[in-house]
């Protein structure tokens, strides 16, 4: 049975590219932040990856669904195609929500800074839940998050999955 999984933890940015326009390797980076201003740091990105990884814990649909911007796009484990109708999404929120999880443990990430106004936050981790009708999942997910004009990171893309079970031998 597909589930909701959130970005409690988030892993592989496929084609996070692609929102922001081009690739720019870290050497170019020095020129593009002249241009158009500092780059993200790394202590920057992990307060917002921080913040929203206690929203999602949080299990508080209303509070999760305000990380997402408005023309947010994804892939959701329940859904079986891409999402960017923001109705929608809302009520993806609140079905993760619903999977009342009280434990989740990260055991890996990575942050990529891409340029003044964009960083992707990937991670693996394991949720567990003692009420909800999904007790154990192991769950990889990418969120691509934008900086906004107010300074606020939001969720532009994500795409959650869970983890393929290796087969028995």
């Amino acid at each position: 049975m597909p589930i909701r999984i959130k970005t409690l933890c988030l892993a592989l940015a496929l084609g996070a590219l692609s929102l922001t326009g081009c690739h720019r390797d870290r050497d170019d980076g020095d020129e593009h932040a002249k241009q158009h201003g500092a780059m993200i740091s790394e202590a920057e990105a992990r307060t917002a990856t921080d913040a929203t990884v206690a929203t999602w814990a949080s299990m508080d649909a209303s509070k999760i669904d305000a990380l997402y911007a408005p023309d947010v796009a994804g892939f959701d484990v329940a859904a079986p195609g891409l999402s960017t109708d923001r109705a929608s999404w809302t009520k993806n929120q609140q079905a993760f929500a619903d999977m009342k999880f009280d434990k989740v443990k990260v055991s890996e990430s990575k942050t990529q800074i891409l340029d003044d106004e964009d960083f992707i936050f990937s991670s693996t981790a394991d949720a567990t839940s003692t009420a909800g009708t999904v007790k154990a999942i192991t769950i990889r997910c990418t969120d691509v998050f934008r900086k906004q004009a107010d300074g606020k990171f939001l969720i532009v893309n994500e795409h959650c999955s869970a983890v393929p079970v290796a087969p028995k031998a």
